[in-house]
């Protein structure tokens, strides 16, 4: 994921209202404060580009067995 496509998610949680901070994201992602500014910055792995778009599209985890 690149930087910029990484920034326009975080544009696109907060206008559909699922975020109001990078703060936010970092809870929703499970990172931290300063690994949000390094994807910014750097761009993102797989892993997190996929976690982004199900976050965007309100998808629940895996069940659990």
């Amino acid at each position: 994921m690149q930087p910029e496509s990484f920034a326009n998610w975080l544009a696109a949680m907060t206008a559909a209202g699922l975020i109001s901070s990078k703060r936010d994201a970092a809870a929703l992602l499970g990172v931290t404060d300063d690994t949000i500014t390094a994807y910014l910055r750097r761009g993102a792995d797989l892993r997190t580009a996929l976690a982004c778009k199900a976050l965007y599209h309100r998808l629940e985890p895996w069940p659990t067995v």
